[in-house]
């Protein structure tokens, strides 16, 4: 029980709700695309639209990560979090392209404001021999709001008309945190390592580690193909005749739950790098199986499959990048993660939309499971830290 109460401290928790909220709101966007229909947007145009926050995200984040860092991040939270919330309110009441594209840019910009300096704070109360467990719960917090949200769309029939209310409530909700900055955490938990401001030095000797940069470009591959399937499957699923394919991201959901619940401690255990490949491979034998779906039974199974997938790699990334950085380096480290989760959340949508287009959804899954597969390979390549690394 020691070995629990030196990792579910007080920042952990409240940092960890945090992330539960702006997840929520990010979660939100599951049906920002029918509302993007209902205004009378083109596909294409929506596609550039739903894409945009990323891509804000992906210019802006590499810019900051040098200066966030653990005398700063409050304050990087503070105004990250009004900035998200302004861009949320403006989303619900404009309606012309321009506008809704600038609002897009400033909703990733504050977006990924708050994550960075989220990130910095919480690797400050990791423990190093606990870094599986940590980023399993920090995970599967981050998951639980893409597990009920889409579902409870489906359930209370929230028509693409009322988007915009939703999206003043979640302007709302994300002043959250906000209040939260009034907790004094850091004099509650004395944080095991500090993180030191790294500068664009520091992150040039992160990106010349090649173990590094193969889990940032594996990331970055990883996340590509994850949010194709996450604006694309629902669609897909509508082809095939099932009308409720939404459930395709609960279930995987769920399992991605029970194995973070189930299997955490397993992360700590055993080799992070390949469980990592592991997982990747496993989700691309689901991408590659999806065009051969023939009934929703083997859609369903599939979900089933992904989220055992998703379950292992996603928090086995950032573990894995939490061992091989130097303590100072960590935050940088996992905020350059993020960067290629952005990039990826801005690639995925764009190109997919390119190649479904072009040549259908069954180009699409063969070239998702060709992404994942290399992004496996790559795991492969790294070398796993020494267990006295610190």
């Amino acid at each position: 029980m020691a070995e629990r109460s030196g990792l579910f401290s007080i920042g952990f928790l409240v940092i960890n709700l945090q992330f539960a909220l702006v997840t929520a709101i990010a979660a939100l966007f599951f049906a920002f695309s029918g509302y993007l229909q209902q205004l009378g947007v083109s596909p294409a145009t929506a596609g550039f639209i739903i894409s945009a926050d990323a891509l804000a995200a992906l210019i802006v984040q590499p810019l900051i990560s040098p200066v966030v860092h653990a005398g700063t991040a409050r304050r990087w939270l503070f105004w990250g979090s009004l900035l998200l919330s302004a861009a949320l309110f403006m989303l619900g009441h404009v309606t012309t392209v321009p506008l809704l594209v600038a609002a897009r840019l400033l909703q990733g910009t504050g977006f990924i404001c708050v994550l960075a300096a989220l990130i910095t704070l919480l690797v400050q109360f990791i423990p190093r021999e606990m870094s599986g467990r940590a980023f399993g719960w920090v995970s599967l917090v981050r998951l639980i709001p893409y597990a009920v949200i889409p579902f409870l769309f489906d359930l209370l029939a929230i028509a693409p008309s009322s988007f915009g209310v939703v999206l003043n409530v979640a302007a709302l909700t994300a002043l959250v945190p906000v209040l939260l900055l009034l907790l004094p955490i850091s004099r509650q938990t004395e944080p095991s390592e500090k993180s030191l401001p790294p500068g664009l030095s520091g992150m040039a000797a992160s990106l010349r580690s090649r173990s590094v940069l193969l889990l940032l470009l594996s990331a970055l591959l990883f996340f590509c193909s994850y949010s194709a399937m996450f604006f694309f499957l629902r669609q897909f699923g509508l082809t095939l005749g099932i009308a409720n394919s939404s459930l395709f991201f609960t279930i995987a959901t769920l399992v991605m739950i029970v194995v973070r619940l189930c299997g955490g401690w397993l992360f700590d255990r055993y080799n992070k790098v390949l469980l990592c490949a592991a997982g990747l491979f496993t989700v691309a034998l689901c991408y590659g199986l999806l065009p051969l779906c023939v009934s929703g039974r083997m859609f369903f199974i599939l979900a089933g499959i992904a989220g055992l997938g998703w379950g292992i790699s996603m928090p086995l990334q950032a573990a894995a990048m939490f061992d091989i950085s130097t303590p100072a380096a960590r935050a940088l480290n996992q905020n350059l993660l993020i960067v290629m989760m952005q990039g990826g959340f801005f690639l995925g949508p764009f190109v997919g939309g390119q190649l479904i287009a072009r040549f259908g959804y069954t180009t699409l899954f063969v070239c998702l499971a060709a992404t994942a597969l290399i992004a496996g390979g790559m795991m492969m390549g790294i070398k796993p830290p020494k267990a006295a690394a610190g």
